[in-house]
């Protein structure tokens, strides 16, 4: 085994698919500021536009999350933060805690019964040798401080836990308590950027700089 899970993770995210990734995400952002032309984006403006959908923006705020931590092509913070300014904190970290367990659920139950087809499959030999390093240090501790991890390590730690030994409901359980911290922090800056937005950036400055210096901590040790 390698000395550093962050080492091991960042085998299974070479260049080719990160810049693959970023692309996808630039294309995103550009229609998002293109939607700018013709819809108000301040948060009050989108809290108008999609309160009015009810249950319907409810279940896109949850499948949206679901999707892009199965496939991370923009980061789910975007729909999290909506969630809270949308919903409000707590409606909304219910939503976001929702659309994470349905995301993390789907990639475990990929890797679970497709994973050597559909994932180990697809990688390079030393991609392999990396992707079970990963699998055996997958434990439902290791998962509560793996989910500190940001963008696609989520999704690749995902498949890691389903092509392990874990049972999924310690599997579920390690993810949400991993994640619950965040997506409170997240779901509260976006409930407060309508109101006091200075103090909605502070929180979610201060979240990303916790993430990272966790991030830090993470690529430092085993798990």
């Amino acid at each position: 085994m390698s000395n550093s899970v962050w080492g091991t993770i960042t085998t299974l995210l070479p260049r080719r698919r990160l810049i693959w990734l970023g692309a996808l995400a630039i294309v995103l952002l550009a229609l998002l500021w293109w939607l700018r032309s013709v819809i108000d984006m301040t948060p009050t403006g989108l809290r108008a536009l999609l309160a009015p959908l009810g249950i319907w923006g409810a279940v896109v705020i949850v499948a949206g999350i679901a999707v892009i931590l199965v496939v991370p092509v923009v980061p789910a913070t975007v729909l999290q933060v909506g969630a809270g300014l949308v919903f409000g904190p707590w409606l909304g970290f219910a939503l976001t805690v929702g659309g994470d367990i349905i995301g993390a659920l789907v990639g475990f139950t990929i890797a679970r019964r497709w994973g050597q087809r559909v994932v180990r499959d697809r990688l390079s030999p030393a991609e392999q040798i990396a992707f079970d390093d990963l699998c055996a240090r997958i434990t439902p501790t290791g998962m509560i401080l793996l989910r500190v991890l940001p963008g696609p390590a989520y999704t690749v730690v995902s498949f890691a836990a389903g092509c392990s030994r874990m049972l999924w409901w310690h599997y579920l359980i390690g993810s949400v308590v991993g994640v619950a911290p965040g997506l409170l922090v997240l779901t509260v800056a976006g409930d407060l950027s309508t109101t006091n937005p200075l103090l909605a950036v502070a929180i979610a400055v201060m979240f990303i700089a916790l993430m990272v210096g966790l991030s830090r901590v993470l690529r430092k040790r085993s798990v």
